[in-house]
Parts: C-alpha cells; structure tokens; sequence
C-alpha cells in the first residue's frame, strides 16, 4: 500500500466506518494477526492463500454485514464526567458550557476522547490530527495541549481531564 500500512488503514476505516474488513498479508507471525485483529479487522488471511478459501471469507464477511447491517458502535456523543464531544455538532462543552475550538483542536480532542485512558505519543497525536509524517512537532502539539486544557480545565496546572504521561505523550482521563 502506497502511502498507510494495513494496520492504520484498517484503523482510519474503523473511525468512521464499520465494513467488513479482512486484512490480506504477508505477515504470518501471531503477533501481526492479533494486532490486526485487535485494531478492527473482521478477519487476517496470509500469503500464500487458496482462492476459493478467501472468496468464502469474502462472502462469509458480506453475508453477516448485510444480515445484521450495520452496527452504530460509534458512540456520536462522548460523555467524560461532564466534558461532552458531540461528533454529529462537532461541538465540544464542559458542565454544558460551550467551549469553542478550532479545528486542530477538536481533532485532538476527538481522538483522545474517542480512545479515553489511551496514550498517545506526541508522533503519534501530530500524525493523525495533521495527517502528515510528524517532522519534530513537540512544541506544536504542546502548545494545542495548553490552549485545550486552558478551555476545557478549570486549573489547567491541575487537569482533570487531558493528562500528560511524562516521557510518553498524552492521553483524556476517563
């Protein structure tokens, strides 16, 4: 795949998409199944592979999707003890106070509110947010953290909600 893995494209699709998704590689190791499996794929085949087993996967995946349709999984408001995202609104509150963000800055906290009590490595936050190769984006993230936490946390030097795991990145208390 040109430009993202399968591991990340699985993950991107699962953001906003619940298809049936079977991972088709090389990879044989436990590990690499497992993580795929883990990030949302619905299945993992590894080369080499018989054709009639993968159409039968293929068919199998698309008769459950359509039998059973699709799944609203996506939670469109997240609720953290009175910090509330409303992802149809794209509108962000604390205590039903509106806070208002720019749109880097609902990103980030879209994707920390979506995966709460996950950390996320300053790399990793640049990457999905700007999606770009993070070139040295510390300060930038960190200045988007401070400006966050001045509008969403009553002391932002004591925050409640966007924690810093020191020497790893950022993750949103749950």
């Amino acid at each position: 795949m040109p430009r993202l893995d399968g591991i990340s494209a699985t993950y991107k699709i699962r953001e906003k998409k619940n298809i049936p998704i079977i991972i088709l590689s090389a990879k044989t190791e436990d590990t690499d199944k497992i993580l795929g499996l883990q990030v949302g794929a619905d299945d993992y085949v590894t080369k080499p592979f018989n054709p009639m087993e993968l159409v039968a996967r293929v068919k199998s995946q698309l008769r459950r999707y359509v039998t059973f349709g699709t799944f609203e999984g996506v939670k469109k408001v997240i609720d953290l003890n009175g910090l509330m995202l409303d992802k149809e609104a794209k509108a962000v509150s604390v205590n039903g106070e509106p806070v208002k963000m720019t749109p880097i800055e609902y990103k980030i906290v879209e994707l920390l509110m979506t995966n709460a009590g996950r950390v996320f490595s300053i790399d990793e936050i640049y990457e999905r947010v700007w999606n770009e190769p993070c070139y040295n984006a510390e300060n930038t993230v960190a200045v988007h953290i401070r400006k966050i936490r001045e509008k969403i946390e009553i002391d932002p030097k004591n925050p409640r909600y966007l924690k810093v795991v020191w020497g790893i990145g950022y993750k949103m208390e749950k």
